[in-house]
């Protein structure tokens, strides 16, 4: 990435990107000296405007650049428009990658691009995915005629990059063409686009120099005259490989044979240019070897640059001389201002120079990145830094990131991507040196990282502000050490305030509270972002802890409006959805549905970009559209979420993702579809291995250690979870109250599916008082509903009646639904129970509502409506069959094989016999017949089986 690509829309001081990207890489190259006429070539790329794509693929040497940037010199003025972006390394952040492409486009067609520049700026990086999209519709604006041209794109190895490209190139209109400059073929879908005819290859047969060209570039670009036999023995020997020509042309003294030199230059193309370069070398002079050497070490250079690198005043003359001299010299602009080598010679210029003056060479990277800094190309000056070895003088340019030093944003996802691999080469006693890299390295490894790890850069942190704070409290405070302490405090607050949030994971909750009203009172009042994230901490310790919900939903308002100050609108929107969770959780469905919708409504104010973010309240809309018992548009409406969201790469990602499949997986379960329920849980379980124990098992708590059981339970895998039970009790009690709380439910859970009801009620009542302590409302409901079916197991119905009517109470006003009919038919007898009580008042909507929910008093209410007043002996099952199998038991009762079975419902044979043998457990038979006698005494069959 390049220094001046900081990206930052949302302070006044940002400057647009297009000003702060590497302006050089959009200039055409401009080759020095003399050239050799290839009409033949030329009109074959004048063919790229018929196509799509244009591939121009050979190894290095082949003249791909020179033939390019000769092609656009000879087409008429603006037609087409030609944008040119010369790639490099840093290039393979796709944020970047993108943003040199629009910046490209944009300087061929100002203002036009301007608008998505802006949005791929936007905080935390946007879905590329939906750039695309508003590029491709911008496009089909303008007929004009469009050609990108990406130079050097095999140094690009991210599979991002090259997916979004494939993406844009199988969408592209007729009237933008693409062409690719590579040494190798990238991994876009070129089958397919030859069979459409969509793309043109031009590759190194194509590339190699002819006899004929080769006799004209020693004739008229080295004025030497050779014989016919030569020019066909060197182009033989050289097969047609240009920069080989050239280096061999520097190399002949005066009068020598070019097949000599050839012949003691054997073996391969790397091998010809070392030996061919020296042969250039040894025929310059002192100085200019000297200054050939020393700018090797510089991707591109202009004459102050060179000045710098080599401490002398004259490289502007010498810059002339080696173009007038041909010697692999490439202007990047008109104006001749900045240059580069060709790729092969800087290559092995450096080779010479790590042979002949090793010792010299950090000393040329430092003058090098010292230039940089001095010229605000903070990511040039701290790649030469590290060349360098220059750690502390790295750790300083680092420190001057805009996002690391401003308090109104976070890092954007390039930032991070570089502040990873910076931070991992630095020293770690440099980086624990500096509270602000310290901070950093705990603020990328909080979702993965070891605990103590994350702790012990946050104590580096923390040590070393304090004992700078200390020092400076002592001093006279002049206005600017007023200022400097100022800044040092924001920092401590924003270190304590994350200290405080990676302890709200664990259980101390107190101690959190405390700490983050330590970084209240250390943060300055227009730190907004800073003091929204010791809000958070609150929020966790609250909910989490100290057992608040009230309180947390008040962090949680207080955090996202914070973030909406900050002008971080993917903070406030995100942090929207975390609160409308704890409503959710505070059984306030109706205010979490407003808040939800003030987040959605914020994220589309973008217009047809669409903030990745808001998929993250949508997938709460999924769970309250599920607790409604609207399941199909709640699986639409999560599915979609998650597709958005998966497209952004953030340090809550991890988070959000977690939800996202909680989410899936609740709806699964409701509506018996086990197999996506497992799926589901199975990508949980996944991400898991990746996180520190802390996060994970706090996450965890929020959906998956209840719903966990009930799948095991769902699925007929009762050992299963009595073991973990029975795990849960030998092991240690790690996390917080609420993680404790819901394990203690689970257990519950587990200890009714094992008729252990009384056992079951006892271990019930302190976490329902907990729940109700802490007005987590929609955890009593659930609460409630299964000490009403522990009472009823025990026979003792007044006492289950009465524990579900608070539970109808509390839930009423929510309209809850799928917490009454998840607990399955054993619900529905106990809810029909208590509507015959009521009727005796008037009759219960609510209650009718929820009933109607059920699967099998739907059944149950059209048999009636057809006059089917019969008696049934039907039992409600304590373990219900899901309506899987509930299919799979109607085959059985017709006498169908497995295989048959299988062959019906479009699933494998190893699935039926596991969905059997959960029939099986659950009706407490041992084979089809008895599975068939039981099933008809519950009422369980259809009528015509």
């Amino acid at each position: 990435m390049n220094s001046n690509t900081s990206i930052d829309v949302n302070t006044s001081t940002a400057m647009p990107l297009q000003n702060q990207l590497l302006a050089t890489k959009f200039f055409v190259p401009v080759a020095s000296g003399k050239l050799i006429l290839r009409p033949r070539l030329t009109a074959l790329l004048q063919k790229s405007l018929e196509y799509p794509l244009t591939l121009v693929s050979a190894s290095a040497g082949f003249g791909k650049t020179t033939l390019l940037s000769t092609w656009v010199g000879s087409l008429p003025a603006n037609h087409p428009l030609v944008a040119w972006v010369s790639l490099d390394e840093d290039d393979n952040d796709p944020w970047l990658f993108w943003s040199y492409v629009l910046a490209a486009l944009d300087r061929q067609q100002p203002g036009r691009f301007e608008p998505l520049l802006t949005y791929l700026q936007s905080q935390p990086s946007p879905p590329l995915k939906y750039l695309l999209r508003a590029l491709l519709n911008l496009l089909m604006d303008n007929a004009e005629d469009l050609v990108l041209i990406l130079d050097d794109y095999y140094l690009i190895t991210e599979q991002q990059v090259d997916t979004t490209l494939s993406y844009l190139v199988e969408h592209l209109p007729a009237h933008l063409h693409i062409i690719l400059a590579t040494r190798a073929d990238p991994p876009l879908p070129f089958p397919v686009l030859r069979a459409r005819g969509q793309v043109l290859e031009v590759r190194t047969e194509q590339l190699r120099c002819t006899t004929q060209e080769t006799g004209a570039f020693f004739h008229e670009v080295m004025g030497i005259q050779l014989p016919a036999e030569t020019i066909q023995q060197i182009t033989a020997r050289m097969e047609g490989w240009l920069v080989g020509l050239q280096l061999l042309g520097l190399s002949l003294p005066e009068r020598a044979d070019p097949i000599s030199l050839l012949q003691e230059a054997s073996g391969d193309q790397r091998y010809i240019l070392d030996y061919l370069t020296e042969q250039v070398l040894r025929l310059q002079s002192q100085e200019v070897q000297t200054f050939l050497l020393c700018t090797s070490i510089l991707e591109r250079f202009t004459a102050s640059l060179c000045d710098a690198v080599m401490e002398q005043a004259d490289s502007q003359q010498t810059l002339a001389w080696l173009g007038q001299a041909n010697l692999f010299v490439v202007s990047l602009d008109s104006k001749r201002e900045w240059y580069r080598y060709h790729r092969l010679f800087a290559q092995a210029l450096r080779y010479h120079l790590e042979q002949m003056h090793a010792d010299l060479v950090p000393a040329l990277h430092y003058r090098a990145s010292l230039w940089y800094a001095q010229h605000n190309q903070t990511t040039q000056a701290i790649l030469h830094a590290f060349h360098a070895k220059a750690w502390q003088w790295a750790a300083d340019l680092i420190e001057r990131i805009p996002s690391l030093v401003s308090y109104s944003r976070a890092p954007s996802q390039s930032e991070l991507i570089l502040l990873r691999r910076w931070l991992e080469q630095l020293p770690a006693s440099i980086v624990q040196s500096r509270p602000r890299l310290c901070l950093v390295s705990a603020q990328m490894l909080w979702a993965v990282g070891q605990p103590a790890m994350i702790q012990a850069w946050l104590d580096a942190a923390e040590a070393t502000l304090t004992a700078t704070l200390t020092r400076q409290r002592q001093e006279n405070g002049s206005d600017l050490v007023l200022e400097v302490q100022q800044n040092q405090e924001n920092l401590l607050g924003e270190v304590i305030g994350w200290r405080a949030a990676l302890q709200a994971f664990e259980q101390d909750s107190q101690s959190v509270l405390s700490q983050c009203q330590r970084a209240f009172s250390l943060l300055s009042a227009d730190n907004f972002y800073s003091r929204a994230l010791v809000a958070f901490a609150q929020l966790l310790a609250y909910y989490y802890g100290t057992n608040d919900a009230m309180a947390a939903i008040h962090c949680g308002l207080q955090t996202s409006s914070l973030g909406h100050s900050a002008g971080n609108l993917a903070h406030a929107i995100s942090n929207k959805a975390l609160t409308a969770l704890y409503m959710i959780g505070a059984g306030q469905l109706h205010k979490a549905e407003q808040v939800i919708q003030e987040a959605i409504h914020q994220g589309s104010q973008l217009k047809e970009l669409v903030l990745p973010e808001t998929g993250y309240p949508a997938l709460f809309q999924a769970e309250i559209l599920r607790e409604r018992n609207q399941l199909d548009v709640a699986l639409s409406v999560a599915h979609e979420a998650m597709t958005l969201y998966q497209q952004a790469e953030t340090i809550m990602s991890p988070v959000f993702l977690f939800y996202g499949y909680g989410v899936l997986l609740r709806i699964a379960l409701s509506r018996g579809e086990l197999d996506a329920a497992c799926s589901a849980l199975g990508q949980i379980e996944q991400m898991g291995r990746s996180m520190n124990q802390a996060s994970y098992l706090l996450l965890r708590s929020v959906f998956t250690t209840v719903d966990q059981v009930r799948l095991w339970l769902a699925c007929g895998e009762l050992d299963r979870a009595t073991r973990w039970a029975q795990e849960l009790e030998r092991g240690e009690r790690l996390g917080t109250p609420f993680e404790h709380e819901r394990q203690e439910v689970a257990c519950v859970r587990i200890l009714l599916a094992n008729k252990q009801p009384d056992l079951a009620l006892q271990r019930l009542e302190p976490v329902l008082q907990r729940g109700m302590a802490g007005q987590r409302w929609s955890h009593v409901i659930e609460m409630r509903l299964l000490q009403a079916l522990a009472h009823k197991m025990c026979l003792q119905v007044p006492q289950a009646l009465s524990a579900l009517r608070e539970a109808v109470r509390l839930a009423e006003p929510q309209g809850s639904i799928r917490s009454f009919v998840d607990e399955g038919p054993p619900m529905a007898a106990l809810l029909s129970r208590l509507r015959q009580e009521q009727e005796k008042g008037g009759s219960n909507s609510y209650v009718d509502t929820v009933l109607g929910a059920f699967p099998e008093q739907n059944k149950t209410d059209k048999q009636q409506s057809k006059g089917a007043g019969k008696p049934t002996k039907a039992q409600p099952l304590l373990d219900p069959l899901t309506e899987r199998e509930r299919e799979v038991l109607q085959l059985v009762a017709q006498s169908i094989s497995n295989q048959e079975i299988a062959r019906e419902l479009v699933i494998t044979i190893d699935t039926v016999k596991r969905h059997v043998s959960h029939i099986f457990s659950k009706l407490g038979v041992q084979n089809r017949v008895q599975v068939i006698r039981q099933a008809q005494e519950l009422g369980l069959l259809d009528e015509e089986c």
